[in-house]
């Protein structure tokens, strides 16, 4: 008999697919073929477990992802990016963008939080820092951002929805713990990634995702940053039995393989506060000016020190943002 778990690893697949084409044929029924499931049933089943339509969930991850670039290249005219999220023109997106949001894109200062569309609960309010104040804890905090690579792995992952308000992401990792221990993988040779595609100024919080998983690096002598821990911890060049699609669909993971990306990264230790200063610095002070683009990759998190090293109220961990040049 076939299990939820079925289900929701083939509806991440169609996500990470809307994440990564937000500007191609996103139609119900090319998304049932990513999910392998029927266009007759795909649409009840996708609602079922994300709690919207397809097309409204497609139509807010085009918008949120242009308001994504807007911040990122202020400089950008509205109707390029209208154009590579995949609206057919500025007159579409304008419509979108104002019913979404509640203001028009054009009058948006692409600093400020959407705030109609949400301000997330994390926990606690969600700080919005001036330019001056980032710029300060900056140095402070030695705040430094060094373009590397991820290298080609494979990512095993749970995916934890309304994520800043329950208990889903702890469950989420020692169910991870536990899956890597059953099947005799040690935790230090492989490294704990979190990512979620969804800004906090930009997503409601209610439908902010997380998803939470390990990386298996697919070149023993991985050149980027995940092989960069591994060799901290002289677990380089090891060998790990690299899960499968099968194996993880019994487990209720979803697997995706990612290719070499250029990345951002910032190396930031601290509680959640931290955490937020170096993700807005890296936004909003470092990106406009950069010269670079977010990809279409989710910004992650790479875990130097785990919660079971470090705990849950502290962090060690390299922000990283996937980039193409501008």
């Amino acid at each position: 008999m076939v299990n939820k778990n079925y289900y929701e690893e083939r509806v991440n697949r169609v996500l990470d697919y809307i994440t990564q084409h937000p500007d191609g044929d996103l139609s119900l029924s090319n998304l049932a073929q990513v999910s392998h499931f029927s266009p007759f049933h795909f649409h009840r089943i996708f609602q079922g477990i994300t709690g919207e339509t397809v097309n409204s969930y497609v139509r807010r991850a085009r918008l949120e992802r242009a308001a994504q670039l807007m911040k990122a290249a202020p400089a950008r005219r509205i109707t390029d990016i209208a154009l590579d999220v995949g609206f057919a023109g500025l007159a579409e997106f304008s419509r979108a963008f104002k019913a979404q949001f509640g203001i028009t894109a054009s009058s948006w200062d692409r600093r400020a939080p959407l705030e109609i569309s949400k301000i997330c609960k994390a926990p606690g309010d969600l700080i919005f820092y001036s330019v001056e104040e980032l710029e300060q804890q900056k140095k402070v905090l030695g705040l430094n951002v060094r373009i590397g690579k991820l290298d080609r792995c494979r990512y095993v992952y749970h995916r934890v929805f309304n994520s800043y308000g329950n208990q889903g992401l702890m469950d989420a990792y020692h169910s991870l713990v536990n899956w890597l221990a059953e099947r005799q993988t040690d935790l230090n040779d492989v490294v704990m990634i979190g990512m979620s595609p969804d800004d906090p100024t930009i997503t409601p919080a209610e439908k902010c995702s997380y998803d939470l998983g390990v990386v298996f690096p697919r070149n023993a002598n991985d050149q980027g940053i995940v092989g960069e821990l591994l060799k901290s911890r002289q677990r380089a060049g090891r060998s790990v039995v690299m899960p499968d699609r099968a194996e993880c669909e019994s487990q209720g993971l979803t697997m995706r393989d990612f290719a070499d990306e250029a990345v951002a990264v910032l190396h930031c230790v601290g509680d959640i506060t931290v955490v937020s200063y170096a993700w807005q610095y890296l936004f909003r002070i470092w990106l406009p000016g950069s010269g670079y683009q977010p990809a279409n990759l989710p910004g992650f998190e790479v875990f130097v020190r785990t919660p079971e090293e470090i705990g849950w109220e502290t962090f060690d961990l390299y922000g990283c943002l996937p980039l193409v040049r501008l």
